[in-house]
């Protein structure tokens, strides 16, 4: 198997899973079909594909590919209509109609899984990472696209709005835990872009946030519904967010909450509100003006935290894939690991420096924020052989890892643990952005947002 076809690698771990092993099948002979053999490495011509069997009516998808596939889209509607795929198990009153979302940066599919949740249908998705590609793929059908800048640029590097236009479908959300990249405020530059008469001046111009800003130009999307991690306000010396505002602002969208002296014109959400463990998170909601005076401002849900705090050990129960002794014997660290810890545990007390091994001795507490650097040692957080204590301790399992972030038990997970752990370090808590997209669907639909 090429190590770059992706669809044949979904195949294989589509073997003997009903609800997948017929849209792989059929994914897998478009592909053929397509390129005239099996194993074509064009990542993103598989990504296309994928988004045609799932969006078939979208004339963006039936336009790059030849007559000979888009004929099939009878069959490709039959195969999206029996497929099933990862949800989150929806109180009926959460439904508060349809819309539609794309879905950047994408990651494993945190803020798909929020937004289905509310109604919301994905009609593209992009992610440059090659393993959370595979997972996304596996638990919702579509295989993203990759570096969003091929979409967005031309060869040159040069904007094209146009190109957005023919490549990615109109949305009313766009959803991006976009990176966190500095900012140049020196020289504002104005370039000409095409599609637009007087050239746009970016200040964020060379990052990616720029990619978001280029396409809710391009598309002019109801709604941005941005994450980031909490220092955002400060990274870069404040240059980042005085940038990410300014260009919000000059796209043509308000930024909720706008609060401004009191929040920053941000939410700052902790995990703890819904779950075991410590993570801050900054979200905004950027509404396009036009949208925002009419529906008047976007309301955040509240989250507090409960009188009775969610709990690490909660979670680690709730594992329950397998006994409590095989997770000891299959994620214990090393002895060797584990002495060297414990020296430089005491090395660095005796400097007075801070560091430590978070071993988690009190299992009735929130685990500490959960980070993709967490496969490395898992220093991060270690829970202890309460049966055997002069064994070593054990890192979370990738199913614990994700019921901490909240994905439903159902996610597929890859079978690589370096990458599974990357996977949720990196993710965001889906619960918190489910109650977001909530009051984001009903204030879509003209209806005022709950607060609670």
């Amino acid at each position: 198997m090429s190590t770059r076809n992706l669809i044949a690698e979904i195949e294989v771990h589509s073997q003997g899973d009903r609800r997948r092993s017929s849209w792989s099948g059929f994914l897998s002979s478009c592909n053929a079909l397509l390129h005239g053999r099996e194993n074509s490495n064009d990542l993103d011509q598989q990504a296309l594909l994928s988004h045609w069997i799932l969006n078939s009516d979208e004339t963006v998808f039936t336009s790059q590919l030849p007559s000979n596939l888009t004929s099939l889209s009878k069959s490709a509607k039959q195969v999206a209509s029996k497929a099933r795929f990862t949800k989150i198990r929806s109180r009926e009153s959460d439904s508060r109609g349809t819309f539609r979302f794309i879905d950047l940066f994408a990651g494993i599919g945190g803020f798909h899984l929020a937004l289905a949740s509310q109604g919301g249908r994905c009609v593209f998705a992009s992610e440059i990472e090659r393993s959370a590609r595979l997972t996304y793929a596996m638990n919702f059908g579509l295989i993203p696209f990759g570096d969003i800048r091929t979409i967005t640029r031309d060869v040159d590097g040069s904007p094209n709005l146009r190109a957005i236009r023919r490549r990615i479908p109109p949305a009313d959300v766009i959803a991006a835990g976009f990176p966190c990249q500095p900012f140049s405020l020196a020289g504002v530059s104005s370039r000409l872009h095409h599609g637009l008469d007087h050239g746009l001046d970016c200040d964020a111009q060379g990052t990616l946030f720029e990619d978001i800003i280029l396409i809710a130009r391009a598309l002019r999307p109801k709604v941005l519904l941005l994450e980031n991690v909490r220092n955002l306000a400060s990274h870069d010396e404040g240059r980042t967010i005085a940038v990410i505002k300014s260009e919000i602002s000059r796209a043509d969208y308000e930024i909720f909450p706008d609060d401004a002296k009191e929040r920053g014109m941000w939410a700052v959400i902790d995990s703890r509100a819904v779950v075991g463990q410590r993570r801050k998170r900054v979200y905004f909601v950027c509404v396009r003006r036009d949208i925002a005076a009419a529906n008047g401002p976007f309301i955040f849900p509240e989250f507090r935290l409960p009188t009775k705090p969610h709990t690490l050990a909660t979670v680690l129960k709730s594992d329950d894939s397998m006994s409590n002794a095989e997770k000891f014997e299959r994620f214990s660290i090393s002895q060797r690991l584990w002495r060297s810890h414990k020296a430089r545990d005491a090395r660095h007390r005796a400097k007075h420096n801070g560091f430590s091994v978070n071993l988690m001795r009190d299992l009735k507490q929130p685990a500490p924020t959960l980070v993709s650097r967490y496969y490395k040692d898992g220093k991060d957080c270690l829970i202890p052989n309460l049966r055997n204590p002069t064994r070593p301790p054990r890192m979370l399992t990738p199913r614990e890892c994700s019921l901490l972030q909240t994905f439903p038990k159902t996610f597929w997970i890859h079978p690589t643990k370096s990458c599974a752990y990357k996977h949720f370090g990196n993710a965001i808590t889906v619960e918190i952005a489910r109650r977001v997209a909530r009051s984001l669907a009903q204030y879509l639909s003209e209806e005022r947002p709950r607060t609670k």
